[in-house]
């Protein structure tokens, strides 16, 4: 499952298997399990990416990846001017590297970080058409055997 059930205060925790034949479903605003319990609080998250999103889809972030790895070694160059201005004295070169640097770095971790969060937002749309889809065809098919089942 790439996201988990995140079940609003005062809800039952469903099953598994709910989860998984459920994945994706997002109930219409006025829904409730059932009578009693209490509604969502309004603009509830109940599907968000689970810990081992990351680890299992790193290859659909490998196009955005670059911009990370850029961001870091900036970091460092950053670092290392830094160390160099401790040992060798101020130096107006080294001040401009650094302060370059270290812009730099953070322009494309900004960047990185907002191209993965709209690729994340990308993926779990589209596993949430995959799981509709599923859901359609499992219930068509329900339905089915229950129409035979009467027949």
């Amino acid at each position: 499952m790439p996201a988990d059930f995140r079940v609003p205060r005062g809800w039952a925790t469903p099953t598994d298997k709910w989860v998984r034949d459920n994945a994706f479903w997002l109930p219409p605003v006025d829904w409730l399990p059932t009578p009693s319990t209490p509604a969502a609080p309004e603009g509830w998250e109940f599907w968000t990416p689970n810990k081992l999103w990351w680890q299992t889809t790193g290859a659909y972030y490998r196009s955005v990846a670059i911009w990370g790895r850029l961001s870091n070694w900036l970091a460092l160059v950053f670092l290392a001017t830094l160390i160099g201005a401790a040992i060798i004295g101020p130096s107006p070169l080294l001040a401009v590297v650094r302060i370059s640097a270290a812009l730099a770095s953070i322009t494309l971790l900004i960047l990185h970080e907002s191209l993965k969060a709209r690729l994340t937002t990308k993926l779990l749309a589209q596993f949430a058409a995959v799981a509709q889809r599923g859901r359609q065809e499992r219930l068509t098919r329900e339905y089915q055997r229950y129409l035979t089942a009467l027949a």
